[in-house]
């Protein structure tokens, strides 16, 4: 398994597999099933009994409005993104950051601050972060009144992210295109 499987998990119509390089779409009747769902496939809740979460590797949540620190720039925290979960120089995570910002188009906002940017990009900023842990899949958790997930990864095409599973969790139909098969 290289990407993400999900069988008999709360929420889901039997059994789920995205494959790298995939994005699909889960849509759940309110918001906090989405949130469960999230921390479900995260590992930040534990699966009921009987259901069944495998991943690749490391697999990583970007909250509906980023997940971004308030007291670091952009580029601070897609860094963070690095230094915690890998060992490497800060020097290094810099490069590394301001590479995975430039791919989800953010080198015009590198050192702003998540209250001076849009929504659409604070989401965009917390893909970026997300990558910097070269997880396997990301969960993208959606709220209405934002940018869709869709419109905002089809505006720059990201190459990074051919190599992760994506998983949107939404509570809306109408805020999955883009992605593939929404359930």
């Amino acid at each position: 398994m290289d990407g993400l499987l999900l069988d008999h998990v709360p929420g889901l119509p039997g059994r789920l597999r995205i494959d790298v390089g995939e994005q699909r779409a889960v849509v759940v009747p309110q918001a906090a099933d989405r949130r469960r769902l999230a921390d479900i496939v995260t590992g930040l809740e534990e699966p009921p009994p009987g259901a069944m979460v495998l991943a690749g590797g490391p697999v990583r949540l970007v909250p509906a409005e980023g997940g971004l620190l308030p007291h670091l720039t952009v580029l601070g925290n897609v860094m963070h993104g690095h230094l915690t979960t890998q060992s490497i120089t800060k020097q290094a995570a810099r490069e590394q950051s301001r590479v995975q910002a430039v791919g989800c188009g953010l080198e015009d906002v590198l050192d702003r601050y998540p209250h001076e940017i849009t929504p659409g990009r604070r989401r965009l900023a917390g893909v970026a972060r997300a990558l910097g842990a070269y997880p396997r899949a990301i969960v993208l958790e959606d709220a209405s009144g934002l940018p869709t997930w869709g419109s905002l990864l089809s505006i720059r095409p990201n190459p990074d992210l051919a190599s992760v599973a994506l998983l949107l969790i939404t509570t809306s139909t109408t805020r999955t295109a883009g992605f593939d098969d929404a359930q």
